[in-house]
């Protein structure tokens, strides 16, 4: 790996500063503000995801032509703006939909425009298969730092410094981005026509639902299950820091990390891997609600191990399987794109269970078993109805060269 590999892998790690950062905020905002609900916090979140998704897509396919570091500099300083602003007026119900719904659009800058600099820096697809699943790994432990600051930032200065220190952190990781970006040709391979049509490919639609459920799986662990803690233990804004650490929370991303590393050592074809890690992911989730506090934990750790390196494989690797026909930014923006419809409709999902079951969170862990399931069938279907015949044909090719 390179130096401006390592310059690209440290900067997407930061983009989570700018996103974990609402999942300790909203029960600091709770027990604060009593006029607050969870449906409030789940249409805030819902807008934030949405402009997500919706970024995704249209990122995806702009920043295809154009230069990716220029892209991702845009991006971590209109979300360092708005984080703090939002550190002013975010106990303002309305306000903090607006500006969460604008931050999850320019948080959606960065994914798609990294995955495509990574190509453009790599020198071979060996560099790039095996650069992409480390590159995965940044928003993993970028999760872990940003969780753990943030959870202590609120403890010691209140809701407010949520914002302002993912503000402070974006705005200086964008301005060195800048400086020491690469010179690097980004020319376009296809037309506008021709890159639409081939993202609506069949390997890559697939690839977007499977990732659309994972992440109903993954980013309903990351924005709920703080707040189930929370709510279970009966906890003051004073010990989010110490329930981060007694809940294992903050040891999710490390889990995840270790996982993938786990995920990518196992020599057989990743999509397989995929299959099996998701299939044990859901029997944790499945058993998680009859285990006590510590199984329980433990279970979350596993469940966490077993999803970050399918996640790695749908939304980095296999978009980099597209570089030839210059798609992968495209790839990248759809994939991550339909992940985020997902994540939209879970943001809303979990407090309707919750509330309708008069404060049950059962039924929302057997939600996530099921969800993982049926993520394993659908890269299943992936694999063995295109990806199985592309890798041997690409493979008898590379022994012919």
């Amino acid at each position: 790996m390179n130096k401006q590999f390592w310059n690209l892998w440290s900067t997407y790690a930061v983009f989570y500063f700018g996103k974990v950062n609402l999942s300790i905020v909203i029960p600091a905002l709770l027990i604060t503000f009593t006029d607050l609900t969870l449906y409030n916090f789940g249409l805030v979140s819902l807008g934030f995801m949405g402009a997500y998704a919706i970024g995704q897509f249209l990122h995806g396919q702009i920043s295809e032509r154009f230069n990716p570091y220029i892209y991702i500099v845009v991006g971590l300083l209109l979300s360092g703006i708005v984080n703090s602003i939002m550190g002013f007026v975010g106990a303002f119900f309305v306000m903090l939909l607006i500006l969460e719904t604008f931050d999850g659009f320019f948080q959606s800058f960065g994914w798609s425009s990294t995955v495509r600099a990574n190509t453009l820096i790599q020198k071979n697809n060996k560099d790039i298969d095996r650069s992409s699943t480390i590159l995965g790994c940044s928003y993993q432990i970028g999760n872990s730092i940003a969780w753990v600051v943030s959870a202590f930032t609120v403890a010691w200065w209140g809701w407010q410094a949520g914002f302002w220190v993912a503000g402070v952190f974006l705005v200086s990781r964008g301005v060195l981005l800048y400086l020491t970006k690469p010179k690097i040709d980004y020319k376009p391979i296809q037309s506008v026509k021709k890159q639409v049509k081939g993202t609506l490919s069949f390997p890559i639609v697939m690839s977007g639902l499977s990732l659309m459920v994972i992440n109903m799986v993954r980013y309903g662990v990351m924005t709920w299950l703080f707040t189930y803690y929370v709510l279970l233990g009966n906890y003051s804004i004073a010990e989010f820091g110490e329930v981060s650490i007694k809940s294992f929370l903050i040891f999710i991303p490390l889990a995840g990390v270790i996982g993938t590393l786990i995920y990518n050592r196992i020599p057989i074809e990743k999509d397989i891997i995929s299959v099996l890690f998701l299939c044990l992911m859901g029997i944790t989730w499945l058993l998680f609600p009859f285990t006590d506090s510590l199984t329980g934990s433990l279970l979350v750790l596993l469940g966490s191990a077993c999803l970050y390196g399918p996640h790695v494989f749908i939304v980095s690797t296999v978009p980099s399987r597209f570089k030839s026909e210059g798609l992968v930014a495209s790839a990248t923006g759809f994939i991550d794109g339909m992940g985020y419809v997902g994540t939209t409709i879970i943001m809303l999902l979990v407090p309707y269970l919750v509330i309708e079951t008069q404060g049950s969170w059962d039924n929302v862990f057997i939600l996530w078993s099921l969800i993982s399931f049926l993520a394993s069938g659908l890269v299943a279907v992936t694999y063995f109805g295109h990806f199985k015949n592309n890798n041997k044909l690409k493979n008898e090719d590379n022994k012919r060269t």
